[in-house]
This record gives C-alpha cells, sequence and structure tokens, in this order.
C-alpha cells in the first residue's frame, strides 16, 4: 500500500517520501530518545511491549513549506493483524498529542495534515494486542504553525463559511476524502481562544460506526482527511459526524461517485 501512495502522490519522488527507520525516521538520534519516553508514559500509558516496525509507515516531506499545513500518510495495513488503534504525536509540540485514530472497520491508512510548531518527528503508534507498532517521520519546519493565528481571521466574513464539510467518496478505490472549514485555533495565538476540532466519525447508512478520530490542536486549518474504505462500504452513502470544543456540531452525508 505504502509503496502504490508514493507513487501516485502528486510530484511524488520516492527517494524523499520513502518510510524511514530508526535514526533516520526521528532527525538522528536513538529511535527511543528525545520526547518518546515521555510521551510513551504520558500518552500510551507506558506499554512494555513496542517496536520500530517497519511495516507502520509513516511518509511526510523532510521539510515543511509551510508550517501551518504539513502533510502526513500513516498506513499500517501491512501489520500482520489490523490495529486497534493508532495514536499520533508530535516530538517537541506543545501540543504532543495530535490524534487516536480507530480504525473500526476502515483500513487502517489515514492521510492528514498538521500544524508545526519546530523541527521535529510525528510518530505512529498502532496496538495490536499488547504489542504497540511504531513508525515516524523526520520533517525539518521553520516553525510557528502552532502559535501563529488561523488566516480566516484576517477575513472579517470568515464565519460565513464556518463548518462547511465537503467529502468526495471514490467506490473503485475506497477512498474517501473529507474537508472542514475550521480556524482549529489552538488557543497560542495572542486574543484568539482555543477553538478546535475534538472528534470526527464515520457511519454507514445503517447507523454502524465504520471509524472514529479523536482529535487534538495541532490538526491543520481547514482540515482534509483522507481514508480508505473496504469495497462493501464505499459502495454506499457514509455520514460524516464531528465536533469541536465549543460543542458545535457538524454532519454530512456523502454518495459514492458514480
Amino acid at each position: 500500500m505504502a509503496a502504490l501512495i508514493a507513487d501516485l502522490l502528486p510530484g511524488g519522488d520516492a527517494a524523499l517520501i520513502r518510510p524511514r527507520l530508526g535514526r533516520d525516521a526521528v532527525g538522528g538520534d536513538d529511535f527511543a530518545e528525545g520526547m518518546w519516553p515521555i510521551h510513551l508514559a504520558e500518552i500510551l500509558r507506558d506499554p512494555l511491549d513496542w517496536i520500530n516496525d517497519p511495516a507502520m509507515v509513516v511518509l511526510a516531506p523532510r521539510a515543511a513549506e509551510d508550517s501551518g499545513h504539513v502533510p502526513f500518510v500513516i498506513d499500517a495495513t501491512g501489520l500482520a493483524a489490523p490495529p486497534e488503534t493508532i495514536i499520533v504525536t508530535i516530538d517537541y509540540s506543545p501540543f504532543p498529542h495530535a490524534m487516536t485514530f480507530r480504525p473500526v472497520r476502515a483500513l487502517p491508512f489515514l492521510g492528514f495534515g498538521v500544524k508545526y510548531e519546530v523541527a521535529g518527528a510525528l510518530r505512529a503508534s498502532a496496538r495490536v494486542g499488547p504489542r504497540w507498532h511504531v513508525g515516524a517521520a523526520w520533517v525539518s519546519a521553520l516553525g510557528g504553525g502552532c502559535s501563529a493565528p488561523a488566516t480566516v481571521h484576517a477575513k472579517p466574513d470568515w464565519q460565513a463559511g464556518f463548518g462547511e464539510m465537503r467529502a468526495r467518496l471514490w467506490p473503485h478505490s475506497g477512498r474517501l476524502q473529507v474537508n472542514i472549514r475550521h480556524p482549529q485555533d489552538t488557543g497560542l495565538a495572542l486574543d484568539i481562544p482555543a477553538h478546535h476540532l475534538t472528534e470526527l466519525e464515520l457511519f454507514d447508512s445503517e447507523g454502524g460506526m465504520i471509524a472514529a478520530l479523536e482529535l487534538f490542536e495541532p490538526l491543520e486549518e481547514n482540515p482534509t482527511l483522507t481514508f480508505i474504505l473496504p469495497s462493501d462500504l464505499a459502495a454506499r452513502p457514509v455520514t460524516i459526524r464531528a465536533r469541536d470544543n465549543l460543542a458545535d456540531r457538524f454532519t454530512a452525508t456523502v454518495q459514492p461517485d458514480r
């Protein structure tokens, strides 16, 4: 799956976006150094069984063109068994816990963008039974993405499109892309309180859950999320429900392309 996605990325160069392991994945230090021991204890609840697994793929550019939008693809489809949970953390971020992804019935694959305050590694940790399988990608960034105000605040009418949701579902590939217009304010910009998405869930036409995301401050402004669904689910309508920290709720249903 990762090789296929690498080939399909716009302008993708496999030498730049290939999965990285060990020291190369985290900027040159030992994989278990940096913020990892703290995040392991505080966010993953100090598991004893974890490995840096090449099957847990994290793809990213080596350098961020925009610290407010750093794109990532995480792909755990190569693991021996489907993970129950994938936790995404960012080293040296003021908000280290970026998201928790429960694939449920979706494939363990997710595309997204995050804000970077300083250069560092993003790690994806997939739990299969008692073991965590961890992959990472280090990104060089000028920084400031978490503390800068959302660009929408420069527009006096930005609230007119607030919460607008757009989605597209390709049944032949199972790809579902969801975009939500949301400022994703972290609370670090002067005089702008925190206002960010906290959850997003996918449901089938009968109300059964397909996938769930718990979201935190680093998710990019006006986020776009990419999922891969099994063919039977991608052939039917999918309902998207989201919520933010101010209790705003957003709902939309996407029909598969014909």
